[in-house]
């Protein structure tokens, strides 16, 4: 992934609907400007997407089935590249690859299948150091993450697949925080989840965020009584960003009831 030191360019036009303000300001981990991505030459999904990750933040991204959420995450993750815009990283411009990301301590857990059904808990774990040079301190690792996880600690033995579907996305997040993220994409780890299994996992997710720093984006649908959880929320609407800013306010309750509602 080659890297060059970001050039000065204009100030960007986009409109940001309300803004947090912090005293001590997080940094930005990853930054897209002017984005504008598709699957194919004719159709665009994307248009002009501007967006800022910041370290040490739940950030939400939610809109209406086909807004293109899973599209936005996937640029975010290097699986697919945009037809325009920038990407940087840290401040550094950026062509990301997925392999290129992991190395600089970003990390996407996908929907659907979240473990390998057949293998153990531990086994599960494990495969967080497929592409470590140095495997020595895993053990030292996992006791400290799976501090995180009370539920967990005394059933490294069971098979992944005995667990409950909660569990099952517990033990995903485990095997990515085993490598000391910096920042965390997941694509709608709701999926499959009661309304309870949803709030709990989310829960988690912040506590786990507000002790070890680590940065979240979750892809969502409509999670209006989880918000109060996160710290930073984008609305899509018809592939465009409709709405970026706090993740608590009358502007976001209204942009909500516009596009949710007309749905």
């Amino acid at each position: 992934m080659a890297e060059t030191k970001k050039t000065p360019k204009a100030k960007s036009t986009a409109k940001t609907v309300c803004s947090t303000d912090f005293k001590n300001p997080p940094k930005t981990i990853l930054k897209l400007e002017g984005i504008n991505a598709g699957y194919d030459k004719r159709r665009l999904v994307l248009f002009d997407i501007n967006a800022e990750i910041k370290e040490n933040m739940l950030t939400v991204i939610m809109g209406p089935n086909g807004a293109g959420k899973s599209t936005l995450l996937k640029v975010m993750y290097g699986l697919l590249k945009p037809r325009e815009g920038e990407i940087t990283l840290f401040d550094y411009r950026i062509n990301p690859t997925p392999q290129a990301l992991t190395e600089k301590g970003v990390f996407m857990i996908p929907q659907g299948k979240r473990v390998f059904r057949n293998m153990t808990i531990l086994e599960n774990l494990e495969l967080a150091t497929h592409f470590w040079k140095d495997r020595s301190k895993f053990e030292e690792k996992m006791e400290r993450v799976i501090e995180h996880f009370p539920d967990l600690k005394a059933r490294l033995n069971d098979l992944a697949g005995n667990l409950s579907g909660g569990q099952q996305q517990m033990v995903a997040i485990a095997r990515v925080l085993i490598n000391d993220p910096k920042l965390v994409l997941l694509d709608e780890p709701s999926i499959g989840l009661s309304p309870k299994l949803i709030q709990d996992t989310f829960r988690k997710i912040k506590d786990i965020k507000d002790k070890t720093g680590t940065g979240f984006v979750i892809v969502e649908h409509n999670l209006k009584s989880l918000l109060p959880l996160t710290d930073h929320a984008y609305i899509l609407d018809q592939g465009r960003v409709v709405y970026d800013g706090p993740a608590e306010s009358k502007a976001l309750d209204t942009m909500m009831k516009s596009i949710f509602e007309k749905k």
